[in-house]
């Protein structure tokens, strides 16, 4: 759904949405979401990149320059939105990104803010876990309705990969033999959608967890072969086996978020994560239908 830049402004009767990270993996697939049915809404893309701003321009989307960094660049990005789908870069800097950009969008009378954030139980013992509780505290202090979307480990992280995963013929992961929840982050784009279409109204005050289904990522790997006829084989690691990976990180705030992610790793091997080993399938309450399975996505992908 591409804007007509007359149906945009402050006087229109459509809600205006802005969406933060569009083009990352799930945010892009929000925005692939809302352009197939958006009819109740009109949609402004941020990216900080200001060559990208002016290619979605030229493809007829309302699109600016927001820099989560960069305070200076909110005010023009905010200006008549109404919804805000908020997703933060991956660096203990989250914090004070969020903050400010909460403040900016109150400020600017912004209603809803959408949050994507983890699974957490609110009680975990894991740095990034925690910020992201704290960000959504300050959200939810914040006046504005909110709907915070918490998601299991993001299967496409391992799965979707180019060159392509049958090519490759297999996959990583760092929590040894462990169950682990997942899902999809095309279900999480159909919910983020959904969640910003229909509006506080319906989804104000609301958490939604999506984990799908629990697995083992040899059963991850024995599940694609079957569906895609092609062996895939999974690289049981552990935790460790990354840690030299991260302190070669040279940022601090990248680092510091990775460290977080090594005690994620750590306490799923150990069996620690039990608040997350489960299905908790929202994306049937939001959507009106189940999410997506391994082997659906393997034969919508890999056949």
């Amino acid at each position: 759904m591409k804007n007509n830049p007359a149906s945009t402004g402050s006087g229109s009767e459509k809600a205006n949405v802005l969406i933060i990270g569009a083009t990352g993996r799930v945010g892009s697939q929000v925005v692939e979401e809302l352009d197939r049915n958006s009819d109740s809404i009109t949609v402004r893309l941020s990216t900080t990149d200001q060559k990208k701003a002016n290619q979605w321009q030229q493809q007829g989307w309302d699109s600016v320059v927001l820099d989560l960094d960069k305070p200076e660049t909110f005010a023009d990005a905010l200006d008549g939105i109404d919804r805000i789908f908020l997703l933060t870069g991956y660096t203990v800097d989250m914090l004070r990104q969020s903050k400010l950009l909460v403040d900016a969008a109150s400020k600017a009378g912004v209603s809803h803010i959408v949050h994507l954030g983890v699974f957490t139980s609110r009680h975990d013992l894991i740095p990034h876990f925690m910020w992201h509780d704290m960000v959504e505290t300050y959200i939810e202090a914040s006046g504005m309705a909110w709907t915070h979307l918490h998601p299991n480990v993001i299967a496409d992280t391992s799965l979707a990969v180019d060159p392509p995963i049958t090519e490759i013929g297999s996959f990583t992961v760092y929590w040894g033999d462990a169950p682990q929840g997942w899902v999809f982050a095309s279900d999480i784009a159909a919910v983020a959608a959904t969640v910003l279409r229909e509006g506080p109204k319906k989804h104000g005050g609301a958490n939604y967890y999506l984990s799908t289904e629990v697995l083992t990522g040899p059963q991850v790997a024995a599940i694609l072969s079957k569906a895609s006829g092609k062996e895939i084989t999974c690289n049981v690691l552990n935790p460790d086996d990354q840690k030299a990976i991260i302190e070669q990180i040279p940022s601090v705030l990248v680092k510091a978020y990775m460290e977080s992610a090594y005690i994620t790793m750590q306490l799923a091997k150990s069996g620690q994560m039990e608040a997350q080993t489960i299905v908790k399938d929202d994306v049937l309450t939001v959507v009106g239908r189940p999410g997506l399975t391994m082997e659906e996505w393997a034969r919508l992908n890999l056949v």
